[in-house]
């Protein structure tokens, strides 16, 4: 398919920008601008020129790209590699092998990634720590159960959700740390609740982890903000006015979407721990991924 004509199909499903009230070796999020993949196709949102750019190609199924703090995309290029791309002239620059096939990953401040392993099909999971400022795999966690669906980094720590496969198996939901520093893993969350999914949104020293309902399940979702630290719960917050579908936080302020009637989307802006009287935006559809947010302009 021509690019121009890929990236015309599919801009409208990207930019959802509103006002909110809030390139090799050059971090590009500070420019506002923000990698994502379509089929293997790598493409940079910009939301300075309102545009898509088609900067490479990775693996058709890789679930994910993350960029890291010298502008490379990073993201699955065969089933046990980890690569990267640079944005200036699409090719590889890194790469990395792993001992599983790669899922979900994160790149954290510190310069390292996050790589889950898992099925649906397999009780336990791991996850490869690669050091990606040396290209280097540096060990492989083990231990937890589950299939792990999401990754966030918050205050020293990576947390991790993981879905319960077995039937034998009474957690539905289980959620991780590990700590960066020691790589030590715990548990620190399992429930056997069910209707829900766990999202998770992390800013600062705090991680809020939200409780999605789902489609036959007639309430309404929460969220919990907890000590990223300690665990500790702060706050419950549970007034959406809708099934809540999504949650993103960043600098003092969270951003909650709740679906709407007509096939909208209610986006409520709240401080960080979920006190204040919420502003309300209505978006014209659903939101499927916030990818970032620079000044007043969200993608």
């Amino acid at each position: 398919m021509n690019r121009r004509l890929l990236a015309g199909r599919i801009l409208p499903f990207v930019f959802l920008l509103s006002s909110i009230g809030l390139c090799f070796g050059e971090n590009t999020e500070l420019a506002g601008v923000y990698p994502l993949i379509y089929f293997g196709r790598v493409l940079l949102a910009d939301s300075t020129r309102l545009e898509l750019r088609h900067v490479g190609m990775l693996s058709p199924v890789a679930p994910m790209v993350a960029e890291d703090a010298a502008g490379r995309i990073w993201g699955r290029i065969e089933p046990r590699h980890l690569a990267a791309l640079d944005p200036g002239n699409g090719e590889m620059v890194a790469r990395v092998r792993l001992p599983h096939k790669s899922g979900i990953f994160l790149i954290t401040k510190a310069g390292r990634a996050y790589i889950a392993h898992g099925s649906p099909r397999q009780e336990r999971f791991s996850i490869s720590l690669v050091d990606i400022r040396r290209e280097a795999l540096l060990e492989e966690l083990k231990g937890m159960v589950g299939w792990p669906v999401e990754l966030a980094e918050a205050a020293g720590f990576v947390y991790v959700v993981a879905l319960g496969v077995l039937k034998s198996d009474p957690m539905e939901m289980r959620l991780y740390q590990i700590s960066e520093e020691t790589g030590r893993v715990q548990e620190v969350l399992a429930s056997a609740e069910t209707g829900y999914s766990w999202k998770l949104a992390a800013s600062g020293g705090l991680l809020y982890l939200g409780y999605l309902p789902s489609e036959d399940n007639l309430g309404s979702g929460r969220v919990g903000v907890r000590d990223a630290r300690t665990f500790r719960l702060l706050r419950g917050w549970d007034s959406s006015p809708g099934p809540l579908r999504g949650l993103y936080a960043r600098d003092s302020q969270v951003m909650l979407f709740c679906q709407a009637a007509g096939g909208k989307t209610d986006l409520l802006i709240q401080d960080y721990l979920l006190s204040s009287a919420a502003r309300v935006r209505i978006l014209e559809g659903p939101a499927a991924l916030v990818l970032g947010v620079r000044g007043a302009r969200m993608v």
